[in-house]
Parts: structure tokens; sequence; C-alpha cells
């Protein structure tokens, strides 16, 4: 559940979202991500899911970090909160990897628990196909 009086922050003193929100693209997908993880019609969350979209989609042509663009493109087409987990996880993996500015604990420890899992199912599905 998403709180959302925290999306408040984000908002001027008009109501309007913030115009220095449109040059942080990381922030931007974000904030975006986060609209899908409303509960019920929420006017903020529906406001900032247009705010979001719609700047995005203007940034898009002009991103120079193609890992970043990526991002934008998928999210775009299917927000992570929609995808199924282990999937989104897989994705998410190769397109951090190729952040300059990736922890590589962090990135790997992600891959460990991913191949482990992957193992598993497939321990489990050659039990069940013998």
């Amino acid at each position: 559940m998403v709180y959302v009086d925290v999306f408040n922050k984000f908002k001027d003193n008009e109501g309007k979202f913030k115009e220095s929100l449109i040059g942080d693209v990381r922030g931007l997908l974000s904030l975006y991500e986060a609209t899908y993880l409303s509960v019920h019609q929420e006017d903020i969350l529906d406001e900032a899911l247009e705010f979001t979209t719609t700047h995005l989609n203007s940034a898009l042509p002009n991103l120079s970090n193609d890992a970043i663009a990526a991002q934008v493109v998928h999210a775009l087409n299917q927000p992570i909160h929609k995808g199924l987990p282990r999937l989104e996880s897989r994705r998410y993996i190769s397109l951090y990897e190729q952040d300059d500015n990736h922890n590589k604990t962090l990135l790997a420890l992600a891959k460990l628990d991913f191949n482990l899992v992957q193992k598993l199912h497939q321990r489990e599905l050659s039990k069940f196909t013998r």
C-alpha cells in the first residue's frame, strides 16, 4: 500500500508536480513505477502517472545512457509491478549490470540468488518429468 501523502512532497505550492523533477529521469522512472502501487483510484497517483508518462516519453529520444533508455522503454511498455517478479528480476539484473554506478556486491548477490532459484526450479522440474 502506498500512502498518497508521500507524493505531495513532489508538488509545488500550486498543487502541480514540480518542474525540477523533469530533469531527473531516474527519479521520474521511480515515481512512474510507484504509481502502479495504488490500491484504489487515487487522484494524486493518477496525476503522477500522467506527469511521469508524458515526461519520460519526452526525455526518451534525448537519453544518452542506453541502460536508462532501455529501462524507460520497458517500464512504459510494462511496469515492473505488472510483470512476473522472476522475469523482471532477470531483466533488471542485465540492465543494472550496464549501469556505470552499479554496486558490484549487490549485483553479485542478485545474480547468485537468481541462479540458485533457477537451479532449484530446474531440479524440481526434472523430478516431475521423470
